[in-house]
């Protein structure tokens, strides 16, 4: 009777805990990655795998990808493609470092970008180009002077203060700056 029931459970879509435990996780950490999940879950990396594509067959959760990066992240599905490229970017540390810097100032220039995130030139022109492209970032030009400011500010600053919130945040932000260093 039991190995009915099981087969029930997995016929109509569930395995147990493993897709509520995922979910929930994904809900309570959008934008995470799948490594932070797997290590979350204790669930080996082919069981993990296939509960991530049931998920995303059934529309449950979203999955971004950052262009120009393999980074791929983790939504719950009702997160707005909008507010994933954001929440992409807002987990980058260079990228997250700009957002918050045009958060508080109404624009500024490149060269105020370079020494507000103490990055090279180079790197935060490649970065900066990733967020015009993806038009989370505007790109105004002067005479001599190039000003950037955020698109949607009031919708950067919502997501920022929702996702800002938790150890484990600050956990993976810690963990890809240091596998982004090496």
């Amino acid at each position: 009777m039991k190995v009915n029931s099981v087969y029930k459970d997995k016929e109509i879509g569930f395995d147990g805990d493993n897709r509520s435990t995922i979910l929930k996780i994904i809900n309570s950490f959008p934008g995470i990655r799948y490594r932070d999940i797997l290590r979350l879950t204790n669930l080996n990396n082919g069981t993990l795998s296939h509960h991530l594509s049931t998920l995303e067959k059934r529309a449950m959760i979203k999955i971004g990808r950052t262009e120009n990066s393999n980074i791929t992240r983790y939504y719950p599905a009702s997160t707005p493609s909008n507010e994933t490229l954001i929440l992409n970017y807002l987990k980058i540390k260079t990228t997250k470092n700009i957002i918050l810097m045009l958060q508080q100032t109404d624009q500024a220039t490149f060269n105020e970008i370079v020494d507000h995130i103490k990055k090279a030139p180079s790197t935060t022109s490649w970065n900066l180009k990733r967020l015009v492209d993806s038009k989370i970032v505007g790109r105004k030009r002067g005479q001599n002077v190039s000003l950037f400011f955020l698109c949607n500010k009031e919708l950067v600053k919502k997501l920022v203060a929702e996702n800002n919130k938790s150890l484990l945040d600050r956990s993976i932000d810690n963990y890809i700056s240091i596998i982004d260093d090496l």
